[in-house]
């Protein structure tokens, strides 16, 4: 028998699953990503200035070029670096999602067989009660 009384669901986070839910969530990690990308300028300068102070010889002009070439390979690598994490992260997603595929289906085939050996049983039990 189905019971008639809607399932309880667990709550949602504010917005989510919402169009407007998702466009904040795509807001928040544009704003994430552009704070990052300040902070690693802002580190990439200061080792770049900390780079050209062990140079003293250096003319202001000679130094400035070194620190924008070394801010400008800095972020490079850091950007190589990002992109390198997204894609293992996202070939990761890829084996958990496949994994994950593969576990339901063992569990509803383990469910659907215990499910048709318990019936099975049943009727066999209540077709011949003695024996």
């Amino acid at each position: 028998m189905v019971d008639p009384r809607p399932r309880a669901r667990r709550p949602l986070p504010f917005g989510a699953g919402t169009a407007a839910g998702d466009e904040a969530d795509r807001g928040t990690r544009q704003m994430e990503g552009y704070l990052y990308w300040q902070a690693e300028k802002a580190r990439a300068a200061r080792a770049a200035r900390a780079f050209t102070r062990l140079l003293p010889w250096l003319t202001t002009a000679q130094a400035d070029e070194v620190e924008h070439h070394y801010i400008h390979t800095d972020l490079q690598n850091t950007r190589r670096q990002l992109e390198h994490l997204r894609s293992h992260i996202t070939a990761v997603r890829a084996q958990y999602e496949a994994r994950y595929h593969q576990l339901r289906t063992r569990c509803t085939v383990t469910a659907l067989t215990v499910t048709a050996v318990a019936v099975s049983t049943a009727a066999y039990t209540v077709l011949h009660p003695h024996g």
